[in-house]
Order: C-alpha cells, then sequence, then structure tokens
C-alpha cells in the first residue's frame, strides 16, 4: 500500500473529509473529520537496502461530541487492513472539540 492509497480508503470507507498532517489556516471543513500523518519510519534493512518500510501512523479523528458511530467507522477502516489500533481520547479545550487517536503500524511498498 501506498500512502495516498490508504489516504483514498480512509476517505471511501469512513466517508469523512480527511487530510494529511494538518489543514491549512481557516480551511478546515466542520466537524467530524480526520487528520492522518506519519509519527516515524521504522524500516527493517538487509544487504543495505530496505526490504520493508513501517509506518508508525496516527489517525485523529475531531468531532463536535462522543460519537461512537464515526469511530466505529474509523476502526473498522482500520481492522479491514489487519490493523488493530491503540486507541486514547482526550477534549480539546481550546478548540472545543473532542479528539480520538488511533496509533498503529503500517508495511508501505518499497
Amino acid at each position: 500500500m501506498k500512502l495516498s492509497e490508504f489516504y483514498q480508503q480512509l476517505k471511501n470507507e469512513t466517508g469523512l473529509p480527511s487530510v494529511y498532517h494538518h489543514w491549512t489556516v481557516g480551511k478546515a471543513p466542520a466537524l467530524p473529520y480526520t487528520v492522518y500523518y506519519v509519527v516515524e519510519r521504522k524500516d527493517m534493512f538487509a544487504d543495505n537496502e530496505a526490504f520493508l518500510k513501517i509506518y508508525s501512523m496516527n489517525i485523529e479523528l475531531y468531532s463536535d461530541s462522543k460519537d461512537e458511530e464515526l469511530e466505529a467507522k474509523v476502526e473498522s477502516f482500520l481492522n479491514g487492513l489487519g490493523i488493530v489500533p491503540y486507541i486514547s481520547e482526550q477534549y480539546v479545550d481550546d478548540e472545543q472539540m473532542y479528539e480520538t487517536i488511533y496509533e498503529f503500524d503500517l508495511e508501505m511498498e518499497n
């Protein structure tokens, strides 16, 4: 899988607006939406080349209230990829919204 394919599947399967890393100031859509990004890469090497690219990633789901149906959509998308994420959540006071964070590793194409 490539990052662009991940993005398309995330958008299509959740039905939510999504962007890599962050929305441009003033361009974020109305809630709910997702933001996804690569936290780090943990490539595996042999013979001086990467034979497996592993991306540690986050998907952040933002909503105006706790929404288990939206969370289930994101979790179903990830489970369909064989991923069981670590999930945490918090309320962002400054923005007055809920954030659910999905942390996981994803193997990418070379």
